[in-house]
């Protein structure tokens, strides 16, 4: 393919994400609820009271908050509307680093496919206008997954540092991010080709810029009564985590272990002297949540590995959008409990025909799990020359898979999609050129 037909088809394909993730935003816009999660409170009001020149909070990471900020010093009357179309651009922006790293490590038409994947990708449609942060992480962990390709391909330390600068900027956003400067060391020590004095160069400086960027907040968070944290929400993981973990372990109910947990904060923080400040009651918190995970370790561990929960296409978030479906009927405990058919019935209460109306969106993704799946199976068939493609999956995908533990919902993917759409653009081409080499030696 020529360079003015790659133009036009991928000037194509980021006008059609971009319009898309526009038509949902701007039905919705006149809709705010529809666009809401009960987390998206602690993420507008700090964005408020950073207008009025304040901002004591450290219940959240403040990236998201200081775009909304932004949004409401444009328009107070329309933030809503402008943080919806916000979310829609930097879900179409995304594409932008999704196509270079595939560019890089495939080739021009892998790239087309990888973003032509992303565009149609129906977690990403979905939650691009959603107020919530996932999205705008998507966007920093896609430019960290490239700058880490680039590294790869080329060796050269600015790469590097840029993936690093990305990554700390990515956890002011969604502090998941935090811990991810392990595997990036691990994937940088293991790299093949890079000489073990520009190792020791990258990691120090590596770690320098990001504790650089992420500790002064940190610091703001700890003279603000907090732990030393990006932000104290780690803390409502025993209600979430904790309670799943109770649930099967008791054999009782999410909903049920969630509302105890609960009942239990409201009972013991009443002791003002024992928790005196957000410090006392967030460690208390993670202390509870560290004794139910020792106290569970398998279960634990075997609910992080719950992949079904966070690899389902969000297609309710779509029709939420819509107005055709609401959220917070309990369906994440029906599927916990009698599986995923049953949990499409509840929540679409029998109404089979929305889901199955996606059909080529769902196709989609099929392509993007699918492919991800060949290339790491034929990495094996490929082992000693194509190893690192695994530590790259790792480290780029699996991470944030695997992070969010027993409580997911399929947004949490989007940080993983890049990688995964770089790998299934990538099997696409291997296979077009194995079919075409197959059709010209029957020839």
């Amino acid at each position: 393919m020529n360079r003015k037909k790659a133009i036009l088809l991928l000037t194509v394909i980021f006008a059609a994400a971009l319009l898309l993730r526009l038509i949902p935003a701007v039905i919705a816009a006149g809709f705010p609820e529809r666009l809401c999660r009960p987390d998206t409170p602690t993420y507008l009001e700090p964005a408020k009271a950073m207008l009025e020149g304040r901002f004591s909070g450290t219940g959240r990471a403040p990236g998201y908050s200081w775009l909304a900020a932004g949004m409401m010093w444009i328009s107070c009357q329309y933030h809503i509307l402008l943080l919806a179309i916000a979310g829609a651009v930097f879900s179409t922006l995304t594409l932008v680093p999704v196509y270079c790293c595939t560019k890089k490590f495939a080739g021009r038409s892998a790239g087309m496919i990888a973003a032509a994947l992303l565009a149609f990708n129906i977690t990403a449609m979905a939650n691009a206008p959603m107020l919530l942060s996932d999205t705008l992480f998507g966007f920093f962990a896609a430019w960290q997954c490239c700058f880490f390709l680039y590294f790869y391909r080329r060796k050269e330390l600015k790469y590097f540092f840029l993936c690093i600068l990305t990554a700390a900027a990515g956890t002011l956003i969604r502090p998941i991010n935090l811990p991810w400067i392990a595997p990036a060391l691990v994937m940088l020590w293991l790299m093949p080709g890079v000489a073990w004095q520009r190792k020791i160069t990258a990691s120090l400086g590596g770690i320098l810029i990001f504790f650089a960027l992420i500790t002064p907040w940190m610091a703001r968070n700890a003279a603000s009564g907090a732990p030393w944290c990006i932000d104290t929400n780690t803390g409502a993981m025993l209600h979430q985590n904790g309670a799943m973990i109770l649930a099967e372990a008791n054999n009782t109910s999410y909903e049920k272990e969630k509302r105890s947990i609960i009942a239990e904060y409201d009972r013991i923080f009443k002791d003002s002297k024992r928790f005196p400040d957000e410090r006392s009651r967030e460690e208390w918190k993670i202390a509870q949540l560290r004794k139910i995970i020792f106290q569970h370790p398998f279960i634990a561990v075997k609910q992080h590995f719950n992949w079904h929960n966070i690899l389902l296409p969000d297609a309710p978030a779509l029709f939420e959008i819509a107005g055709l479906t609401q959220s917070d009927r309990g369906t994440m405990d029906v599927l916990k409990r009698k599986g995923l058919l049953a949990a499409v019935n509840h929540y679409f209460e029998g109404r089979w025909y929305l889901p199955l109306s996606l059909g080529p969106l769902l196709a989609v993704t099929a392509m993007i799990y699918l492919g991800t799946i060949a290339v790491l199976i034929w990495s094996l068939f490929h082992f000693r020359r194509r190893w690192y493609l695994w530590l790259l999956f790792l480290g780029l995908a699996e991470f944030y898979l695997f992070m969010p533990g027993p409580i997911c919902a399929p947004r949490y993917q989007i940080p993983a999609l890049p990688l995964m759409c770089m790998f299934a653009g990538a099997f696409t081409v291997m296979t077009a050129v194995f079919l075409r080499h197959k059709i010209r030696n029957k020839q």
